[in-house]
């Protein structure tokens, strides 16, 4: 990306990342953030801009239609039925919004060789994925399929979905401190064993998904997986659930742009007209 070429934002459950080239810009987020909100740092953003951007790629941590109206968003509810493409019109450049994790895939997987099973798994507030089968996006009926947060495991005596047992802001309410703290006194033993849980949790839904599709590779990235103790936990747990044939198959690593995996997929999708 060079730095005229596309905005792309990364809007999380805890953070707002904006990036245009090498310029990136980082804001606080939760769950009360609202539309107007980020109309307002995105506006800014692009107003101090040496020259305006060919587009604006927006990625959301939920559902998103056709038009670029977010239909589901569990971690910020506020933004559901927004519409950027409407809200930005004074913006005078193309407005694309696009699920967090399918702008990830865009951007790991942006040349994928012919034939490429592969993923993107993303741990922040919540766990998102998407997928290349044989070289082709894995869109599902209507065009949502990913939803990795919402594999139902059985934890603590019931069924939970895996937002719930590996999912940075449930690790944080079960220690009883904020994402924020979580990350400060990550070693602290009592926390350090909540994460490990956390990150056998991910290594479970890994392992599903290694033996489901088979894939080549797995990136995987995101605040909560680079938490101490959280990745060997999530790559042993995958290791043992998987069948040997497959995880042998399978490259385990992290997402190469890391923060910026996000911010930067979405720029690119924007530039490619929101394909």
């Amino acid at each position: 990306m060079t730095a005229r070429e596309s905005v792309g934002v990364d809007l999380g459950g805890t953070k707002l990342l904006l990036a245009c080239g090498a310029r990136v810009e980082r804001l606080a987020t939760g769950p009360a953030f609202t539309p107007a909100a980020l109309e307002a740092a995105l506006r800014a953003f692009v107003r101090d801009q040496p020259e305006r951007p060919e587009a604006l790629g927006i990625a959301v941590p939920g559902l998103v239609d056709a038009s670029g109206c977010v239909v589901a968003c569990d971690v910020l509810p506020a933004l559901v039925g927004w519409s950027a493409p409407q809200a930005l019109r004074d913006l005078a450049c193309p407005v694309t919004v696009t699920n967090d994790l399918t702008a990830a895939l865009a951007e790991e997987f942006a040349n994928p060789e012919s034939g490429l099973t592969a993923g993107v798994v993303l741990v922040g507030t919540a766990v998102g994925a998407a997928f290349l089968v044989e070289g082709v996006p894995l869109r599902g009926a209507t065009g949502w399929a990913g939803e990795l947060g919402y594999l139902p495991l059985t934890g603590e005596g019931s069924v939970q979905r895996l937002d719930l047992l590996a999912g940075g802001a449930a690790l944080a309410a079960r220690c009883g401190v904020s994402p924020a703290e979580l990350a400060a006194r990550a070693e602290e033993p009592e926390l350090q064993a909540v994460i490990c849980e956390g990150g056998r949790a991910l290594g479970l839904g890994l392992a599903a998904v290694i033996n489901l599709l088979n894939p080549a590779h797995l990136a995987v990235g995101g605040g909560t997986f680079l938490l101490p103790g959280y990745e060997a936990a999530a790559r042993s747990a995958a290791q043992a659930y998987s069948l040997p044939e497959l995880w042998e198959a399978c490259t385990l690593k992290r997402v190469a742009a890391g923060e910026l995996v996000v911010a930067y997929g979405a720029a690119r999708i924007a530039l490619q007209g929101g394909k």
